[in-house]
């Protein structure tokens, strides 16, 4: 199961333990543009994606949206924050293409997560990667690479990118305007 997979990427997980974390895993379709979570709603789930692009999205105080991150199949979705002082997320998650994910009821998730250490251990280096090594990186480059670096960067990460996803949010997550990454994307064209 491509879940099971996503999980032994981290750290390995026997068949016994996936048949355990799997009872409270739930299979669901989502539509382009479904809202799986809303601002101020608190987080109950984490969405892995079988097939399809979520994005989280935050207000700032004067009501413009930004996009935190987009993520694609095979990684993991949630706000975590919210999952974690259970509190109102500043988080929205909303599918940007038909997308087919699997809701992690977190709670049960995390009693299970301090009775079995194959799940800790996921845990430990899915968090080590990803909200430490990953998040440390996006952040460094935010403040050093110049606008061209990072789509650059952005769009050999993820070289299907373009045709998924409209240009406005691809320039929200790499943090520049949309007329930005319109005058970048004329440049590398012009050199091409």
């Amino acid at each position: 199961m491509q879940l099971h997979k996503a999980l032994n990427s981290y750290s390995t997980i026997s068949d016994e333990t996936f048949n355990e974390f799997k009872k409270f895993c739930t299979l669901n379709v989502i539509k382009k543009g479904e809202t799986l979570l809303y601002l101020g709603d608190k987080a109950k789930y984490i969405h892995f994606i079988c097939k399809g692009l979520l994005r989280t999205y935050f207000l700032d105080e004067n009501g413009a949206l930004y996009n935190k991150n987009l993520f694609f199949e095979n990684f993991f979705s949630a706000s975590v924050v919210s999952l974690l002082t259970k509190q109102e997320s500043y988080l929205g998650i909303e599918s940007l293409e038909d997308s087919i994910v699997i809701d992690i009821d977190f709670e049960l998730y995390k009693e299970l997560i301090n009775k079995n250490n194959e799940l800790k251990d996921f845990y430990i280096a899915y968090i080590e990667k990803n909200w430490i090594i990953e998040k440390e990186n996006i952040e460094i480059s935010l403040v050093i690479d110049d606008a061209k670096k990072r789509y650059l960067n952005f769009i050999n990460k993820h070289p299907n990118i373009e045709s998924r996803v409209a240009q406005h949010h691809i320039a929200s997550h790499i943090g520049i305007s949309a007329t930005q990454l319109s005058r970048i994307r004329k440049s590398i064209n012009i050199c091409k």
